[in-house]
């Protein structure tokens, strides 16, 4: 447990303050209690996280984001891509001729013409690039997941890469061999969606799979099913098992050949996590049955996460470990705390139970990373684990004779081809169905860590049905919850606004008591609405947007509307201008206000009644965010001679999104001296328009207003409250006053719970008195 806070710690950025304090408290707690080793136990696991994390950050191609350089690579193998480069996993020998001291993994995308062969050493030519691609808090990180792969930087091919070395590993050639055998096994005897599916299960690589086959997957919760786990290990063991002990093999020897055949199988497929998982608490169950020791899951489990996040601290923030090893101590904890009061003669009963206390333990997991609670989960595994078990079995087999008997067994894989398409069809046809499961909202982490606290109490109460404080313990926790999560948020009357990383674009969105706004939703980058406007929307649990409004129709601006549309409940749309695809527009000009409250108006303050330019950009919407004495001015893209028509309408401002990305034909002189914003945003991406230009970003910074960028600092967060201006960065930069909001927000929260706790050992005193007189009596 300290390992893991360590780390955490050190991601976040206050381990020395952590150690610190634990450090002290345990330095006390050694003089009070004597415990020395235990004490000693503990700091030396903080120490550990700390180094590991440092040792794994280090990279030396890091070092070289940005710049062109020649580096000489081990091609491991071929990514499966839908984009437009091809992409291949590999391991860096040197950097423009320089060997490093350890090879250091990377990917290398080339031109889809291009093709590299694979278990070879090549000379490329190509710029190197870093891997925080998006910087919006709680969307997928590809940093993070890269991270797992030990990888901190990619290379971006410029030419033909040049082989220096063919066949450089036996090992990979094995595995590429095996993969390659999979393939052709099966592509040459199933048709091409059912061989994708079997090919997905046994080589646990499910981008195989068309992506709607897989939506309709993860909403029917079956998609660990397509990553090698521990059913998958277990069906495996047992099969083996069965057939060696069959053929005569003592039970000890065959346990050995087991044990060996599924590790080579884990190396074969390229130890994913979900698989090292398993083989570690595999492992340790051969280990105590082959040397008759007794066996803890608990202990096992434990372990296995240890070993795993020694060998990659970053594994801790990977979906796949959390999920794997949350559903893993899900069905232990469910044997040792529930099973037991389920009769053994009600099976069915206890399936459930067992998947509905799965969902339960795995949520915060997938409501972070995934946001989708399969509801109907529950019917689909009981109903279709049995058949995929079978379809597992069957196709590991075929996989085995296809080498030896592959003449006789066409009707087999006739059969096995008939299996695979009904199941398709069946996932295809349950996607109709309105109550598969429901969208929430990503955890936040204060949540999660209440989450968890109030379930492990509850099964901690259920074991100790003695507890005569159970019914207070259950008291405190729902009150809490209820003020914290339900009467709390309706009297926070804070103004909250978002300029979230569109890259090339503006993304701006607003959050005040039961209103939500967007302004601007759109980027240069493809797929944004799909991959980034909705998800971000979806992660903070806007169900319902009261109005978008869209400054002008160019795609940086409004591209992420159409898929916002799609998915969110959108009330109001208001652009400066008509628009052939949204009809339902209503234009917006100069004049109008749109009073929420009496705290908050909107104002729009240009374009005028019948306005036209050439210039799309000078009929920007133009609006200003009125809130108590504070106000947020985005102008959209206007250049320098609308600004000059607005001067007279603008105020001094607290917030303003820089006109035109920070383009040199807006943000003139007087409209920045006018404007005089305490903090100026500027929202763009990498580009090759010369934006943002180096004079305005001067002209900001020497009317004293602070520059924040999306490009530099990632989403940027501010809170309006109080008439006090409070912000942070997805890169950690914050305001120096920001310290303020924990002791405005979470210490009350923090008070509350302490008085119920107190309120609590008032009444557990009297319940024990009760006792002692009844007892007397």
């Amino acid at each position: 447990m300290f390992y893991a806070a360590g780390i955490i710690a050190y991601e976040l950025g206050f381990f020395s303050f952590f150690f610190t304090i634990v450090f002290a408290l345990l330095i006390y707690n050694s003089f009070v209690l004597k415990k020395y080793m235990y004490n000693s136990v503990i700091i030396a696991f903080l120490l550990l996280s700390a180094v590991n994390c440092n040792y794994n950050s280090n990279s030396v191609l890091a070092q070289h984001i940005n710049e062109n350089m020649s580096v000489r690579v081990e091609i491991i193998n071929k990514n499966l891509s839908h984009s437009d480069y091809l992409s291949y996993n590999g391991a860096v020998l040197t950097i423009d001729g320089k060997k490093l001291d350890s090879r250091e993994n990377t990917i290398v995308y080339v031109d889809k013409n291009t093709e590299i062969s694979e278990n070879s050493i090549v000379e490329i030519k190509g710029n190197i690039q870093g891997t925080d691609f998006s910087k919006n808090k709680l969307l997928f990180n590809y940093k993070n997941y890269l991270r797992g792969k030990k990888i901190h930087a990619v290379i971006f091919a410029e030419c033909k890469a040049a082989v220096i070395k063919k066949d450089f590993s036996l090992l990979n050639e094995i595995s590429l061999n095996f993969k390659e055998y999979t393939k052709n096994t099966f592509y040459s005897n199933l048709s091409r969606k059912n061989a994708d599916i079997i090919l997905s299960i046994i080589l646990s690589e499910s981008d195989y799979l068309e992506e709607d086959l897989y939506n309709g997957i993860k909403k029917m919760g079956l998609a660990h099913i397509f990553a090698v786990s521990g059913t998958h290990i277990v069906i495996m063991y047992g099969f083996m098992l069965f057939v060696f002990m069959a053929l005569g093999i003592s039970r000890r020897m065959s346990w050995i050949l087991s044990w060996s055949i599924i590790w080579f199988y884990g190396f074969l497929i390229g130890f994913p996590v979900s698989v090292m998982r398993s083989l570690v608490m595999f492992t340790l169950l051969f280990g105590s049955e082959v040397l008759y020791r007794k066996y803890s899951s608990l202990n096992a489990i434990g372990l296995a996460a240890l070993i795993l996040t020694v060998y990659n601290p970053y594994w801790l923030f990977d979906a796949g470990f959390l999920l794997s090893f949350s559903a893993a101590l899900s069905f232990i904890l469910f044997s040792r705390f529930i099973s037991i009061h389920i009769p053994e003669e009600k099976k069915f009963l206890r399936n459930i139970c067992m998947y509905i206390f799965l969902q339960v333990l795995t949520l915060p997991v997938i409501s972070y990373f995934f946001n989708y609670v399969p509801l109907m989960g529950i019917v689909y595994n009981i109903i279709l684990i049995p058949v995929f078990t079978v379809v597992l079995a069957w196709g590991f087999l075929l996989l085995i004779l296809n080498g030896m008997f592959s003449v006789i067994l066409t009707v087999p894989f006739h059969i096995f081809d008939l299996i695979l398409t009904s199941l398709r069809y069946l996932v295809y046809f349950s996607d109709n169905f309105a109550f598969n499961g429901i969208v929430v909202r990503s955890m936040s982490f204060s949540e999660i860590m209440f989450f968890y606290t109030a379930l492990f109490l509850c099964l901690y109460l259920a074991d100790h049905k003695k507890c005569f404080i159970k019914k207070l313990v259950f008291t405190v926790f729902i009150s809490f919850y209820a003020v914290i999560y339900a009467i709390y948020p309706i009297l926070d009357n804070n103004l909250y606004f978002s300029v979230a990383d569109a890259g090339q674009g503006l993304f701006t969105s607003v959050r005040y008591k039961d209103f939500s706004f967007i302004i601007d939703c759109g980027s240069s980058k493809r797929g944004f609405g799909e991959y980034t406007a909705v998800p971000y929307l979806v992660k903070h649990g806007v169900e319902n947007v009261d109005c978008i409004f869209i400054s002008h129709w160019d795609q940086d601006h409004c591209s992420g509307l159409a898929d916002i549309q799609n998915n969110i409940n959108v009330k109001n749309l208001f652009s400066s201008s008509k628009n052939e695809e949204y009809i339902n527009a209503v234009i917006a000009e100069k004049g109008g206000v749109i009073n929420i409250d009496e705290n908050l108006k909107i104002h729009v303050l240009w374009p005028e009644k019948n306005y036209y330019s050439r210039n799309k950009n000078n009929s920007s919407l133009v609006l200003v965010l009125d809130y108590m004495n504070m106000n947020i001015l985005l102008p959209g893209d206007i250049e320098g001679d609308v600004e000059r028509l607005i001067l007279e309408d603008i105020e001094k401002s607290t917030i303003l999104v820089v006109p035109h990305h920070g383009s040199s034909t807006s943000s003139t002189e007087e409209f920045v001296k006018k404007s005089g914003a305490e903090i100026s945003v500027l929202s763009y991406g990498k580009n090759n328009y010369g934006i943002p230009d180096t004079d305005v970003v001067k002209r900001y910074e020497f009317s004293g207003s602070k520059v924040l960028s999306t490009f530099e600092h990632g989403e940027i967060n501010f809170v309006l409250k109080d008439g006090n201006l409070y912000y942070n960065t997805y890169t950690g930069e914050s305001s120096e006053n920001y310290y303020r909001l924990y002791f405005e927000l979470i210490i009350p929260k923090l008070f509350i719970f302490i008085a119920l706790l107190a309120w609590m050992w008032i009444k557990k005193e009297e319940c024990y008195e009760l006792q002692n007189n009844n007892k007397f009596n």
